[in-house]
């Protein structure tokens, strides 16, 4: 004879499911979640990647208003864009090569009479929250880890001197420590155009510190 059902006493809860770890979840299933209609994985995406597109961002374009700016349009871009995300190189790669492009556009466009060329934030607002709430969040400033924030101003500065490519380059190697086959992935050329690049970004940069008496 079987045993009678077990009946929950009153009052007395079910266990609460333990929340899934995000951060178990890899990139590329969140992609695949995303096309498949669950915008909340975008959320994931974004949260998990923000911070290093703003930075980026922001040595790329040289002030913070401008960076935040290019860092939203680079995941409204790749929000828009998954379907063309073919997979072949990782999605944080995929997101510095629309940062980079973003970039360029940026600051060709940003002395012209309106500056925002862009695609409205609000075009995905309602589907991805995450993109819209870097509006209020505030950008983290570049110098939190240099050992003297004048110098790390000077630097900075130095670096938007620099030629567009080479900038670019020495931004993603020595800030973002992205591998030569990386960046050649993000800026379409071979890995030794990207060394060639990152030896004359060195080269100007020594240059001009020490026209600047900083070395």
């Amino acid at each position: 004879m079987g045993q009678a059902p077990l009946h929950r006493e009153a009052g007395q809860q079910q266990p609460v499911a333990a929340a899934p770890d995000t951060n178990a979840i890899s990139d590329a299933a969140l992609v695949e979640q995303c096309r498949e209609g669950e915008s909340h994985a975008f959320d994931i995406l974004v949260r998990r990647h923000q911070d290093r597109i703003c930075h980026a961002a922001y040595r790329l374009v040289g002030n913070r208003e401008d960076a935040l700016d290019v860092a939203q349009e680079v995941f409204v871009r790749a929000y828009q864009s998954l379907n063309g995300f073919r997979g072949d190189a990782q999605f944080s790669t995929w997101l510095y090569r629309i940062a980079v492009n973003m970039a360029r556009n940026h600051l060709r466009n940003r002395s012209r009479k309106g500056r925002n060329m862009g695609v409205p934030l609000d075009a995905i607002s309602t589907d991805a929250p995450a993109v819209a709430a870097m509006a209020a969040s505030p950008l983290p400033s570049p110098a939190d880890t240099a050992s003297a924030g004048e110098l790390s101003d000077i630097l900075h500065g130095a670096l938007m001197h620099l030629p567009e490519a080479c900038r670019e380059a020495f931004v993603l190697r020595i800030f973002e420590n992205l591998s030569y086959e990386e960046i050649a992935a993000v800026m379409e050329c071979p890995a030794g155009t990207v060394k060639s690049r990152l030896n004359q970004a060195r080269r100007l940069l020594r240059e001009r510190l020490e026209a600047l008496a900083v070395l």
